[in-house]
């Protein structure tokens, strides 16, 4: 009777399909994790029970049930889209739903099975045909509730952000919302299934859908293919059946997913300093895993050093890796009989050596020099494939709605910037040339008003350039709107510019025979009047640029600007500053209730400001105001009755969590790993927020992180990936990886293409690589050269570790050979002595035991380069010494003995050989 009772179930759900319309819920079901649904075409509703916010992971209108499928059968190819299907069926047995497909002899079974605290989701495909079937590829859809929209509450608590780490069977996926407020879904492949293969396929103009591939070697084209992965097919025999299974559950947090990781024997992974290595530093690799390691390999075995270490009691295995091939590097771990994941490195020069290269590369390559154009002076984008620069007159094809990126905004204004911070460090005679011509000739009565102007003195003309902005007749030419408005508004624009002349001030006063356009005090005037003006004119020109309200580049240097100008007693412009500067900070802290914002409804771009506002908020002590400032656009007031510290915490651990979840840690590629993501991970990685908002990470863990070892990683990571676009090489390697040849040696990519092909947003189709223009790359460089360090920490797995160097022990003594690429700050993150030691310019020897510390921690020696060859005074300044007092020693003689009584010493030295050394020892 029972069993007649669900054979009439069973009967009545198949023929009620046929009277039920499309999209109609057919099931609800929960198990202690998920409330789960399905409508006729799938999986539609996905919930976490007891969510921080409701959330919906599956996309709106969408359901998870489609496969698409490319079978060669009778020698003819077939694609069957299971969406596309009308005469599918349906079973609901007890804890499992069964979709039911047939197409040419062939049937799909999709079944959703629900456990006790997960949901499993089979494709089981088997071939009913007399002959062999060849599966050439299997894709499947992943319909998640990506971030979309304009409403700030639906991005933050509704929407979620993919994570995905496509590797064989070390495969995963996981969801969270752009705050990383948990809890997070995770997607892992089960038994033998494995994933080698992703694209996304365009649904229409504001739609696409992200798919994954257990098999896909019909897709590959060897013309242009340059995936890193095997691609595979699979022959189903007369009455086979195939099985692909997947499991999906909730995870806590990061440390989470690792835990689960590891229960469903996916390998779990940890690599220092990060994965694109520079060829002087090694990759430190640990692995756990429930399935036993049998071997790796690696792609150039000729090249590459790999050295097993030792097995931990926790079940890690540590490895050492050391590349010697320039360019991409894979190796393959084969686990557990047949399993495989694969590691994706990339092996750079030095990183001085890249910091140089792309100094010399904007110089000599990219400023365009011509008194008879308008843009003279400017550092143009280089084409890296076409080998020529692109100009206002010679566009190439950057047109479509981005012609602005040839002559304005990031992509043009951010290499000054770069250029000029990286001459604080490397002062070079030629590059600072080239940066004095650039504001001569392009920035000065060109792009930026000068301090005469009768209308907005130091005013920016922003995009599309300048010469169309500033003349009236040129811009009717491009626009009829705003014409009665002076086109200086775009507030992004001002803080390139402000930085520029802050760099170039201290330029001036540490190498005044290096400059000649201006001295220090004339650019710092400059620099101190242009962040005025960035604070004043784009909001009240065209108050919908909410400089109050959104991050943007290079900001932070105000900071910085405003203690410069109290020293030289310039008080009154600091306090306007100052003023202005935490009208952004409070709401940042105070009024806005998400980590983040930006110009465009999710964007990672404010992540370098919004770690920015959080430090200066606990670094200098804010008053409360009542209507500090009106809001134009929102007709309010804001007032901050009450200020503290507590708040001021609270918003650096909310912007560092929203800063990492839109960030790849767990994904072990070079592309993904420090990579920031603008809501997934499938396109555009790499950019410039990669290092800028590497340096917040990086700089969380050094100052405010309660645990830094477990941030560590992470910010170095970060502080390295975009290094990987830059094309340079030996002449053995013909000068670069990407784009072989001399003429392309220091140039670089705008981001990098994960996919196999894609059209990016500059409306060009684009190989998996770096993209052919440099753009706002620059952006990056600049947050990388403030995030540049050695580090001395002691990691769990590893123990002393050096991130950015090697390190040396002896009887006495642990010696650190900085390799960071600009060797000026150290810090040790050792209990018995936590310091940090900055220098103001030359640097520590990369060649030696520069920072040589004795194991009592009583004895500090370092070994210093004088980078000018001149007789000139160094400034160092050691943080956090213990209070002792010190006897100092230059080239072996006492120069001074200090107590040090509070958490600063500073060392004023004479510098007139070519190095020194210098003791600092408990007296």
């Amino acid at each position: 009777m029972r069993f007649i009772k669900h054979l009439f179930f069973i009967i009545l759900v198949l023929i009620q399909l046929k009277t039920i319309g499309q999209n109609h819920q057919i099931w609800e079901t929960k198990n202690e994790v998920f409330q789960m649904g399905w409508d006729s075409s799938g999986l539609s509703e996905l919930h976490i029970l007891r969510d921080t916010f409701p959330l919906n992971y599956i996309a709106p209108s969408k359901s998870l049930g489609n496969v698409d499928i490319q079978f060669l059968l009778a020698g003819k190819w077939f694609n069957w889209h299971l969406d596309a299907d009308k005469d599918k069926q349906f079973v609901i047995d007890k804890n499992t739903i069964v979709f039911n497909h047939q197409f040419n002899g062939l049937s799909v079974e999709l079944a959703f099975i629900v456990s006790e605290n997960a949901l499993r989701y089979e494709i089981r495909i088997k071939n009913h045909n007399k002959n062999n079937v060849l599966l050439g590829s299997l894709g499947i859809p992943i319909v998640y509730n990506g971030l979309e929209g304009e409403d700030p509450t639906t991005i933050f608590e509704r929407r979620v952000l993919k994570h995905s780490f496509v590797s064989g069977n070390g495969s995963f996926l996981f969801f969270e919302r752009p705050t990383g407020v948990g809890p997070y879904l995770l997607m892992t492949p089960c038994e033998n299934t494995s994933l080698e293969y992703y694209k996304v396929d365009s649904l229409g103009p504001d739609s696409s859908v992200y798919k994954v591939y257990t098999l896909s070697k019909c897709l590959a084209d060897s013309n242009v293919s340059t995936w890193r992965q095997p691609l595979t097919d699979q022959v189903l025999q007369s009455d086979q059946e195939i099985v692909y299974s997947f499991k999906f559950q909730k995870a806590t947090n990061y440390a989470d997913i690792k835990v689960i990781l590891h229960k469903d024997s996916l390998p779990v992974i940890d690599i220092l300093p990060g994965m694109t290595i520079p060829s002087n530093l090694e990759a430190n690799i640990s692995i756990v895993s429930l399935l036993p390691m049998e071997e790796i390999l690696s792609e150039y075995p000729s090249a590459t050093n790999i050295q097993f270490i030792k097995t931990l009691k926790n079940g890690k295995s540590l490895y050492k890796v050391k590349f010697h091939h320039l360019g991409e590097n894979k190796l393959t771990l084969l686990y557990g009989k047949g399993r495989k994941t694969y590691l994706e490195f990339f092996v750079t020069e030095p990183l001085g050596t890249l910091y140089k290269k792309r100094a010399d590369f904007l110089t000599n390559t990219e400023q365009v020099k011509d008194s008879l154009k308008w843009y003279n002076g400017l550092f143009a984008n280089w084409n890296m494939q076409k080998q020529e620069l692109a100009t206002p007159d010679n566009p190439l094809n950057l047109i479509n709605g981005v012609s602005y990126a040839i002559a304005s905004d990031d992509p043009a204004l951010c290499k000054a910037p770069f250029l000029a911070l990286k001459n604080v460090s490397y002062p070079n005679t030629k590059e600072i040339a080239a940066l004095e011509y650039y504001i001569a000739h392009f920035v000065w009565n060109g792009l930026q008003k000068t301090d005469t102007a009768g209308l907005h003195p130091y005013g920016i003309y922003g995009t599309p350039n300048w010469y169309t902005n500033k003349y009236i007749e040129q811009r009717r030419k491009y626009t009829n709107k705003n014409l009665d408005k002076d086109h200086v508004w775009r507030s992004y624009d001002y803080p390139h510019i402000m930085a520029l002349y802050f760099y170039l001030a201290q330029i001036a006063e540490k190498y005044p025979s290096l400059v000649h356009y201006a001295d220090s005090t004339e650019y710092l005037k400059r620099a101190k009047e242009t962040a005025k003006a960035y604070f004043k004119y784009p909001y009240d020109i065209l108050p919908w640029y909410d400089t109050y309200k959104w991050g943007c580049y290079n900001e932070l240097e105000i900071v910085p600007l405003m203690e410069k100008l109290r020293q030289v007693g310039w008080q009154k412009d600091a306090d306007t500053l100052q003023r202005e500067w935490e009208k952004k900070v409070k709401y940042f802290i105070y009024d806005d209730r998400y980590p983040y914002r930006s110009e465009y409804s999710i964007d990672a771009t404010a992540f370098e400001s919004s770690h920015a506002f959080a430090k200066y908020a606990l670094s200098y002590q804010m008053q409360p105001d009542s209507l500090l400032w009106y809001d134009k656009n929102l007709k309010k007031w804001y007032s901050h009755p009450h200020i503290s510290d507590s708040a001021s915490h609270r918003y650096m651990e909310e912007q560092i969590q929203a800063n990492i979840a839109l960030r790849g840690w767990l994904e072990n590629a070079y592309y993904l790993k420090g990579s920031d993501y603008r809501g997934g991970n499938d396109a555009y990685m790499l950019s410039y927020m990669a290092q800028m908002g590497g340096w917040a990470v990086l700089d969380y863990a050094l100052h405010y992180s309660q645990s830094p070892n477990t941030y560590l990683p992470l910010g170095y990571a970060s502080y390295l990936s975009s290094f990987a676009l830059i094309n340079s090489g030996s002449k053995e390697t013909n000068y670069g990886f990407w784009y072989p040849g001399k003429i392309n040696d220091g140039a670089s990519g705008w981001a990098f293409e994960p996919q196999r092909q894609n059209r990016t947003w500059l409306n060009m189709v684009q190989r998996r690589g770096p993209w052919v223009y440099d753009g706002e790359i620059d952006l990056g460089f600049t947050g990388a050269l403030r995030s540049a360090r050695t580090i001395l920490t002691m990691e769990p797995d590893w123990g002393m570790y050096v991130y950015g160097g090697t390190l040396s022990e002896n009887k006495n003594s642990y010696c650190i050979y900085p390799k960071d690429g600009l060797n000026q700050r150290f810090n040790s993150m050792l209990p018995a002595l936590p310091l940090e030691i900055t220098l103001d310019r030359d640097g520590f020897l990369s060649q030696f035991n520069a920072i040589e510390i004795s194991k009592t921690t009583k004895k500090i020696t370092l070994r210093l380069e004088n980078r000018t060859n001149d007789a000139h005074q160094l400034t160092i300044t050691i943080q956090n010494l213990p209070h002792h007092t010190y006897q100092i020693y230059q080239d072996g003689n006492r120069i001074v003995t200090k107590t040090v009584n509070e958490t600063k010493m500073i060392l004023v030295i004479p510098f007139k050989k070519k190095t020194t050394t210098l003791t600092i020892q408990i007296k």
